[in-house]
């Protein structure tokens, strides 16, 4: 059984084989390392952080139609709502399902070095404008685009005005970064 129903994926993007494509590179490219990063939250007693970061997993997990993934985050995210203690089962199969998504997206190596540097670099400056910190995410492919639109909508709109920040914030929840670019440099 495949770890990604392709054909309802397809179905969800009006029958864009192409888009559909693209939204499945990202995918792969933004959450890599996502069980790492849930674990790491976990290990420094971020719950707050492990919760966000399964609940986006989930999220994307269901729009690239990773049912089993998107079941495990969902298990997860729900664990750490209820508090409970011990989350190493539910973690262990995020990761197995996770890791079998990415064998099927085109292996599990290391997001190039230039990525890495551009990622850090987009986190480095808290001075820096945020729709500057959004492009640079965009331009990058990166999902976190998808939190900081969330997580910094009100300054995004008073950088941005209202209706251009809903555009880019409706284009970037599907995964659509071409078209949020295209709106945010207009």
């Amino acid at each position: 059984m495949s770890a990604i129903n392709r054909a309802d994926g397809i179905a969800r993007l009006m029958g864009d084989a192409d888009l559909f494509a693209r939204v499945l590179a990202r995918f792969r490219k933004d959450y890599l390392h996502a069980a790492a990063r849930i674990r790491e939250a976990l290990a420094a007693g971020d719950t707050e952080l492990a919760l966000r970061l399964a609940h986006t997993l989930k999220g994307a997990s269901g729009m690239i139609e990773a049912v089993p993934l998107r079941e495990a985050a969902q298990a997860l995210e729900q664990a750490l709502r209820r508090g409970e203690a011990h989350l190493a089962p539910r973690v262990a199969r995020l990761e197995h399902a996770l890791d079998r998504v990415l064998r099927e997206l085109g292996g599990t190596e290391d997001v190039a070095p230039l990525e890495q540097a551009a990622l850090a670099e987009s986190h480095g400056d808290a001075h820096e404008n945020l729709s500057a910190r959004l492009r640079i995410l965009l331009e990058d492919g990166n999902g976190d685009a998808v939190d900081l639109v969330r997580e910094a909508a009100a300054g995004l709109t008073r950088e941005l005005g209202e209706e251009r920040y809903r555009r880019i914030a409706a284009a970037v929840e599907i995964f659509d970064f071409e078209g949020a670019l295209a709106t945010l440099g207009a």
